[in-house]
């Protein structure tokens, strides 16, 4: 999980935070600045406390005449080498002994609130010391900043969690502190989903800086002001005492987790620090608490090899939210209130403890919701973070229904600096959560629905069935060679009358009866191990839409339902129905259910047609199903909108332009100063706050659509090219750039504007019309990753057949005959003129690209254009095996060779044919011919532009060849022909990966 860069204090209190960061960037790394920061916060703190609260007036009486210097006011009259002489020397030994000097002013015991938080007073003071690398002058400016925070702040927010969070923003702040915080509009969520009371035993096993207790202890407090309901004292001081505590792993974070207690007037030492994991007692923990809240750290270090009090079955599992959930499953009382963070991974992980605990969840809690989180709740410095659920289950009673709620806008916008913005869904869900927390479903929508506990249970009988046979066919098989020797053993004693028939018959029974009890055992491990119990609900809905589920019930509506069976049963009697009794089964199978109408359209597919000609319901319940989609399909415009942020161009400044490739490579075109940009009003990119998506208005229908990288943030675009951004979290937007990029998607485009975008322009209101399928996003998270592996092959593929070359070394031969071309070939230009007549295929080598005429690799077909009768030497004009062919305009100098089984063909006026004689090896030929020996020689000499060059014959007869002897010649192609034979192997890889990718798009479309 990564870091919130959403801040609990208002924005002027967190500007202040960070100029305290940047003040003491000096004095140390972002650990080091945090606990400076810290005890600064807390000599105001206790000055503001002293002032205000009742229970610190009798310690005033510490602060008279020249004591008043011990307080934080004081710091400020004084300069900076002041300052820290004051601190080092008289405020810190000070307060590393208060609680002592407080009992010589407090007639009587010291309360205990006041006095376990002069406790921790003593415990923060107690090694404090300002080095000289914070500098007297800054000093001074960080006493002024502190200052500068207002009252109203410092007692009621998480200030010290956003002291830690302006470390995290910090080049390896992170890494130091080992803090990630929740968002406070989370942490609220979560807080009201409890809904803790005075009465309550609240919990965090992994607390941070004690957030979500410090927003329980607000909540219990706010909860009694509104309903006038304040308990006993006795009651309230137990509270204090026992009703919030946690565990932090880190010293210096369990430390400022005690502060933060310190603030709210609660008991800092109910904050321990340590491996909750490891401190867990089951003799005393165990069902001790009735509220535990966290949001527990995903793949933690572990402290010791195996948590053997946490879960011994599974005491060595390395996934530590797996043992964090049942830790926090076990602290519970009976009854007790569980919220917690997950990643989205715990809902479907394969590992046995995951399906064990899911399981747990079930039967031994009522798991009553799941919330989606928007993947952009936690984000880092290099992005998005994991993406996150919260878990909601009262111990002690199964499971009846689990209520999924996906939150899509969690009211901030997505990217790493989020913004508050109009339509949060918290509202909506806290409003239907209350009614599921007294059992009451609430109504299915696009974003709200349940699922009931024996559909998560319930396995696919199709892999029931499969692993039925499986296990019985492998026990029987390794069991056969037994029965055999024990048949004939007992054959033997039979005939020798050792035995009885009776007892012959009684033996090789109990040997068949005991393989069918290990065969049934088998069965129920293996089929128990294939339950995954997952939490994806998702996957538990069909893809039928709201119209075909309603056409579905139409169908049926007068059909008796037979059998309200569990659905295994129903599955093998649907094997076997005749029409009317399949009928009445598949009247019993619920539309909304994922496996049912997966097993109906199994059923019905695999039925002859005949059948489904004679019965209009069966053939009207294949045709329903068979318009299913794998996955939905959606507007562009439900998950983008455009994005406008214009500008006009200012002559005197320097702008980045951007342009598409057909392929939606998207790169920078050039760089040019606004007084040389003809359009004034431009498109300002900026992805600051999440990836944008543009596309071309005149070249869609080729592809060229894609992401934005983030090198072109701040590039300006004109409005021909359309830029959206995304609506929410629900997507992955890598996903939906390759989706765009996809065949199916531009033949929607043809299909749209059949005339083409060149022209006629693709707008973006037809644009966002457009559908695409959108699986959910953990399956648009593996499509990218299996896709982005694809590329990765090709990518490399092309850097190897871009580096990969002829090294002329080969042809640096000692003692070598240099040669003219012209002297060891026949040259023949192709004739002018003509019409298409001929085709030809090359098998290997290099073959012709067809419009040009130029030599390309691929294997490719060719052709040749001439008019026959034009010609009567058309002998002169024929290419025969061993020939080779070059290309002598246009791309000029790629070469060729004829195979041996080539169909006739001749020649045109942008080919040269090249005959070798004797003393000439044609392969050696055509080698020498690619390598930039031969090459630099050709271009040299040529005229033209750069892409319509031209070569005389004068001039390619004249190019120099080195002639060694044949048999040098044929050890220098058989080592060419070992590194050609590599490079096609690349090539090879690269095309699969091509139609890997390919492949899996089209799968996606359902096609």
């Amino acid at each position: 999980m990564s870091r919130s860069t959403v801040h609990y204090a208002n924005s002027e209190t967190n500007n202040i935070l960070k100029q305290l960061h940047n003040k003491l960037r000096p004095a140390g790394t972002p650990v080091e600045r945090v606990e400076y920061i810290i005890e600064l916060l807390l000599l105001r703190i206790f000055e503001v406390k002293l002032k205000q609260e009742e229970i610190f007036k009798p310690l005033r009486v510490l602060f008279k005449d020249e004591n008043y210097r011990l307080l934080f006011s004081h710091l400020l009259s004084l300069n900076g080498e002041q300052i820290l002489s004051e601190l080092n020397k008289n405020i810190f030994p000070f307060y590393a002994s208060i609680l002592s000097k407080s009992r010589k002013v407090v007639e009587g015991n010291l309360p205990q609130k006041m006095q376990d938080q002069l406790v921790l007073m003593e415990e923060v003071f107690a090694n404090s010391n300002f080095t000289n690398n914070v500098k007297g002058g800054v000093i001074a400016e960080v006493i002024g900043l502190v200052n500068e925070i207002e009252e109203k702040y410092i007692l009621k927010t998480d200030l010290l969690g956003d002291a830690i969070e302006s470390a995290l923003s910090e080049t390896g702040g992170t890494k130091d502190l080992g803090l990630y915080r929740t968002p406070d509009h989370i942490r609220e969520i979560m807080v009201k989903m409890t809904d803790p009371d005075f009465e309550d035993t609240i919990f965090d096993p992994a607390c941070g800086t004690a957030g979500f207790l410090f927003d329980a202890y607000d909540y219990v407090i706010e909860k009694a002001r509104q309903t006038r309901k304040f308990p006993p004292e006795y009651i309230a001081n137990m509270f204090y005492r026992t009703g919030i505590s946690g565990i932090e792993y880190q010293g210096r974070i369990r430390k400022m987790a005690a502060v933060n207690m310190y603030i709210r007037g609660l008991n800092p030492h109910n904050i321990e620090q340590g491996d909750s994991l490891k401190m867990f007692d089951p003799a005393t923990d165990s069902n001790s608490k009735s509220i535990v809240i966290a949001n527990p750290p995903f793949g933690a270090k572990r402290d010791q090899a195996a948590y053997t009090n946490v879960w011994e079955e599974y005491s060595k599992e390395s996934e530590t939210t797996i043992l964090f959930v049942k830790l926090m499953f076990d602290f519970l009382k009976d009854k007790g209130r569980c919220a917690v963070v997950v990643s989205e991974g715990f809902l479907t992980w394969g590992q046995n403890s995951a399906k064990a605990l899911r399981k747990i969840l079930l039967n031994e809690a009522n798991l009553k919701a799941v919330i989606s989180l928007p993947q952009g709740v936690f984000v880092s410095k290099s992005g998005q973070g994991a993406k996150t659920s919260i878990l909601y289950f009262e111990k002690g009673e199964p499971t009846d229904f689990v209520w999924y709620y996906k939150i899509e806008n969690d009211g901030f916008s997505m990217g790493t600096n989020r913004k508050q913005i109009e339509g949060s869904q918290i509202p909506e869900m806290l409003e239907l959560f209350a009614k599921v927390k007294t059992g009451e479903k609430p109504k299915d929508t696009k974003h709200s629905f349940c699922v009931s506990k024996e559909q998560i249970e319930t396995l696919d009988p199709r892999i029931a069935e499969r692993i039925t046979k499986e296990v019985k066919e492998k026990i029987t098989e390794k069991n056969k060679k037994k029965r055999e020797k024990l048949v004939e053993t007992l054959n033997k004693k039979l005939a020798d009358k050792k035995i009885s028939q009776e007892m012959y018959d009684e033996k090789l029974w109990q040997f068949d009866n005991l393989v069918k009890s290990q065969v049934e055992n088998e069965i129920t491990k293996a089929i128990e191990k294939a339950h995954t119990y997952h939490f994806n609900l998702q996957n538990y809905r069909s893809n039928l839409s709201d119209e075909q589920k309603k056409e579905w019930r139409e169908v049926l509506k007068n059909i008796e339902i037979k059998n309200g069976s569990k659905i295994e049963k129903r599955y093998k009697e649907l094997q076997k129905a005749e029409p009317k009794t399949a009928l009445q089964i598949l009247a019993s199978f619920n539309p909304d259910d994922a496996l049912q109408m997966d097993i109906a359209r199994e059923f019905l597919n695999k039925l002859d047609e005949k059948v489904l000609k004679e019965n209009e319901k069966l053939r009207k319940l294949e045709e329903i199903l068979k318009e299913t989609k794998q996955f939905p399909m959606v507007k562009l415009g439900e998950v983008l909108k455009q994005y406008k942020n214009k500008i006009t161009v200012k002559d005197e400044e320097r702008y980045k332009q951007i342009t598409i490739s057909k392929t939606g490579e998207i790169k920078l075109r050039e760089q040019k100063f606004g007084s040389e940009i003809g359009t004034k009003n431009q498109n300002l990119i900026d992805l600051s706050n999440g990836d944008l998506l543009i596309y071309s208005r005149l070249g869609l229908h080729t592809g060229a659509i894609g992401l934005i990288p983030n090198n072109l943030d701040k590039s300006i675009v004109t409005f021909d090219m359309p830029v959206f951004e995304f609506k929410n979290s629900d997507v992955n937007s890598r996903y939906i750039a390759l989706i765009t990029q996809s065949q199916n998607f531009i033949d929607s485009v043809i299909i749209q504007n059949p005339t083409g975008a060149a022209q006629t322009r693709f707008h973006e209101d037809k644009f966002l019309e457009l559908q695409i399928p959108l699986p959910p996003l953990e399956i648009q998270n593996e499509i990218v990753v299996k896709i982005e592996k694809q590329k990765q092959i090709i990518e490399g593929a092309e850097k190897i057949e871009e580096n990969w070359g002829l090294k002329s070394d080969l042809f640096k031969i000692k003692d070598c005959k240099i040669k003219k071309l012209g002297e060891i070939c026949n040259l023949v230009r192709g004739p002018f003129g003509g019409s298409l007549k001929k085709e030809i295929f090359v098998s290997e080598g290099y073959a012709i690209y067809e419009q040009q005429h130029a030599i390309y690799s691929n294997f490719s077909k060719f052709r040749y254009f001439i008019d026959e009768l034009k010609y009567k030497e058309m002998n002169r004009f024929q290419i025969r095996s061993g020939d080779l062919i070059m290309s002598c305009s246009g791309t000029m100098g790629k070469v060729a060779i004829i195979p041996n089984n080539y169909k006739k063909g001749v020649i045109n006026q942008a080919l040269l044919k090249i005959t070798p004689k004797n003393k000439i090896n044609a392969i050696f030929l055509r080698y020498f011919m690619t390598s930039d020996l031969f090459q630099d020689q050709l271009l040299k000499n040529a005229c033209g532009v750069a892409i319509q060059n031209i070569a005389s014959m004068k001039v390619i007869k004249d190019i120099k060849i080195p002639l060694p002897p044949l048999k040098t010649q044929r050890e220098i192609v058989e080592k060419l022909d070992k590194q050609m034979q590599a490079l096609e192997g690349v090539r090879l890889l690269k095309k699969q990966a091509q139609k890997r990718i390919k492949e899996i798009l089209t799968k996606v479309w359902g096609e």
